[in-house]
């Protein structure tokens, strides 16, 4: 009985340790993944988009003189450029008129203003300016109303909900512009200043009319995102992974002219990541057309997607200042996974 007993327990571990085997095999394999999701596909982009963004107040960007009395003053103000004001005594700011409906209504030269700053929400005090010319009240700040700027997009999906950039738009301050609301804008590329050693190139692009395309929801580290109103689709292909993006050759779309158009690069390096980085890999551009045209990567080519083996792996998303041809991307996977 115990020879009988033995053979059965050494029978009940070896099962237990073929099954480990073939399922450990498996997993490596990609047959089996423990919530394993269906395979992403995606329409690529490669082609430039106009964006938007709206915070819940105005963006402060600096000082502004006030012609008095006693002739033209800049004060120092208590407010950092890219802090965003929102209230100002009580009174919702959306934009500059709210800010003179607010002033006209305060009862006396001092003003509370609120104002946030980064995650913090402060309530800063300052004194008004009375301008000589129309005897109103003044803060002396220069704001702007939203953020504006061109990029690239990277894939559009079958709804439409479409992801640029690959990095976060930031203010003055290096904090991510807000995005309470925002909108998309058919763009076109008017020209390029040539990238060189020590100097970031750019793509000149401008807003084509004056309707958005489309909504932005979110600005954040992997990108910025939104819905396009009409997409008519274009090549569809598979999201790779992060891990199986390989040192070797690929390729960009990106539109210099008016030509969206595959250009040659190479993956130098990978990094192994387990949070959201907009530094996944660096490549090098090999495409002497690219080069004769940009100098390699350029501003405005941030969201251009990274291709290899027929699948969508990343987006471009920085330069290096000291060598044009070469730069950074994001994984792809990244890009979705924070969508």
């Amino acid at each position: 009985m115990m020879q009988k007993a033995a053979h059965k327990k050494y029978f009940l571990i070896t099962c237990c340790l073929l099954f480990v085997f073939v399922w450990n095999a498996c997993v490596h394999a990609g047959v089996l993944a423990v919530g394993a999701q269906p395979v992403a596909t995606v329409f690529v982009g490669g082609f430039p988009i106009g964006l938007e963004l709206k915070p819940h107040g105005v963006i402060v960007v600096g000082a502004a003189a006030v012609e008095t009395e006693l002739g033209s003053v800049v004060p120092q103000i208590p407010l950092h450029a890219g802090d965003v004001l929102e209230s100002i005594n009580g009174h919702t700011v959306a934009n500059t008129e709210d800010i003179r409906t607010a002033l006209r209504a305060a009862e006396d030269m001092t003003a509370d203003v609120c104002v946030r700053r980064g995650t913090a929400l402060l309530h800063v005090p300052m004194g008004l300016i009375l301008e000589d010319m129309t005897g109103e009240k003044r803060l002396g700040v220069q704001v702007r109303e939203s953020v504006m700027g061109v990029g690239t997009v990277t894939y559009v999906k079958k709804d439409g909900s479409f992801g640029c950039l690959g990095h976060p738009i930031v203010l003055e301050n290096g904090n991510m512009a807000p995005c309470d609301t925002g909108w998309a804008y058919a763009c076109k590329i008017v020209g390029c200043n040539k990238g060189a050693r020590g100097k970031a190139g750019e793509l000149k692009g401008a807003f084509v009319g004056g309707t958005p395309t489309g909504t932005l929801r979110t600005n954040c580290r992997s990108g910025v995102y939104g819905t396009l109103n009409e997409f008519s689709g274009g090549t569809e292909v598979e999201v790779a992974g992060r891990k199986s993006v390989k040192i070797g050759k690929a390729s960009i779309l990106a539109t210099v002219g008016n030509v969206t158009e595959s250009y040659d690069i190479e993956i130098i390096k990978t990094s192994v990541q387990n949070s959201v980085s907009d530094k996944s890999m660096i490549l090098r551009v090999t495409d002497r057309r690219l080069i004769a045209a940009t100098g390699g990567i350029v501003q405005g080519m941030s969201g251009s997607p990274i291709l290899q083996d027929g699948k969508l792996i990343g987006a471009v998303t920085h330069v290096f200042v000291s060598d044009p041809t070469k730069g950074y991307g994001i994984y792809a996977d990244w890009m979705l996974q924070n969508q």
